[in-house]
């Protein structure tokens, strides 16, 4: 019986706002605009989060990265104290590639100020990530030779023109053709290609260069073309599960080094992909604290519109509830009827919202962007749309059920 009844009350109810077509739509398009707000901002918070995750895969697990300046995309607001910081030498890699828990070592030198252009025949990449390397480079970390090989500790001793080039290099230089074994010009020399690395897994705006524009060329060849660079980064990979070890030990031959006092904090920067991650998180706490309250806002001023519309109702509809009381109508059914129509509005606010959202995160998806949409958040934005319809339609469900019945009659 109550199931009867609650189904008749429901089909009044979506009769009554299918009546007030583009009044209900306009009342409930704050619920709308804040539903898809909180699944597109999830969506792409997600996507990043694994984009870094995937990055991370790629650089593997056990790997750390000694700097002179910590990570992330800062250019421009370095302390004093970071401006003044010595480089990080090669004799500090060498010194390094020493430590107990270190099972492979290799300075990172990049060219000072915008990288040189490289060449084949026709084509050119103008700012391609250039880095000179240790053959050990390629067991420090995840690097995934597609064609061909990594350079050997002979070719870079003698100063052997060879590179391993990313995906896109590829891609963009020899269109129809085999790169393998092919002359490249970098700067003002040429190399041979002797690798290709794999396609890498969706890149990160913000974490770095994509392994997809590297070219690796040997530490040596790199250091004879840009002899006054002298500032390195240093990848040093750990032997498994000593990961936490070779960072305690990293850092205190580094403090030992740079003559570090024992009350003052570090002069460089150890970092590891599970700290990066970790700092990335952090980064997207900060923006949900901006952007909840936003979607707070949003959902409140549709809460706002679903009251002052189900008062409007009220007011229209005095006599219909005289009528209904005069005939025996609880104030519990007329409580239940504003409610279902309360519920009704923020609810179809909340489904367009879902599907406006999943609309945004595959405009994302076309704009490269890392997108990825979590069901929780879903049921998220909708359960709290049809929340924002109850608690708006109490006050409206309580004012019409205590309305008298004779003088709802008479209302005119």
């Amino acid at each position: 019986m109550l199931k009867q009844q609650t189904k008749e009350l429901f089909t009044q109810a979506m009769s009554t706002l299918w009546s007030h077509k583009f009044r209900s739509f306009l009342t409930v398009l704050g619920v709308v605009i804040g539903t898809s707000t909180v699944i597109g901002v999830a969506s792409l918070a997600k996507g990043l989060e694994a984009g870094m995750k995937e990055q991370i895969e790629q650089f593997g697990t056990n790997v750390a990265f000694v700097s002179r300046f910590g990570g992330g995309p800062r250019h421009s607001d370095f302390t004093e104290e970071e401006r003044k910081r010595k480089p990080i030498t090669l004799e500090d890699a060498v010194a390094l590639s020493q430590l107990p828990s270190a099972i492979a070592t290799s300075p990172i030198l990049r060219p000072p100020g915008m990288p040189p252009a490289v060449k084949f025949r026709g084509n050119e990449v103008r700012t391609p990530q250039v880095r000179g390397v240790w053959a050990g480079y390629a067991n420090t970390r995840e690097v995934t030779i597609s064609r061909g090989r990594f350079f050997t500790e002979t070719e870079d001793q003698h100063n052997i023109e060879v590179a391993i080039i990313g995906y896109d290099i590829a891609e963009k230089l020899f269109t129809g053709y085999e790169p393998l074994e092919k002359e490249i010009q970098i700067g003002n020399k040429v190399f041979r290609v002797i690798g290709v690395l794999e396609k890498s897994k969706q890149p990160l705006g913000g974490g770095g260069p994509p392994v997809d524009s590297m070219i690796f060329i040997p530490y040596n060849v790199m250091h004879a073309m840009f002899p006054m660079q002298d500032d390195h980064w240093v990848a040093i990979g750990a032997r498994q599960g000593n990961l936490d070890k070779l960072v305690d030990e990293a850092t205190e031959l580094m403090r030992r080094r740079r003559q570090v006092p024992a009350d003052k904090p570090n002069s460089f920067e150890v970092a590891t992909p599970s700290g990066m991650l970790e700092s990335f998180n952090k980064m997207l706490a900060m923006v949900a604290m901006i952007v909840i309250p936003i979607v707070s806002v949003a959902l409140l001023v549709g809460g706002i519109g679903v009251m002052n519309i189900m008062l409007v109702s009220v007011t229209e509809r005095t006599k219909e509830i005289g009528v209904r009381r005069a005939i025996g109508a609880k104030r519990s059914d007329i409580i239940l009827q504003f409610l279902l129509e309360a519920s009704a509005l923020t609810g179809m606010g909340g489904v367009i919202g879902v599907i406006v959202g999943f609309l945004i995160s595959f405009l994302l998806s076309l704009l490269k962007m890392p997108s990825q949409v979590p069901m929780i958040w879903v049921l998220v934005g909708f359960g709290v749309s049809v929340a924002i319809g109850l608690v708006a339609g109490l006050y409206p469900a309580f004012k019409a059920s205590r309305l008298d019945p004779i003088e709802a009659l008479r209302y005119e």
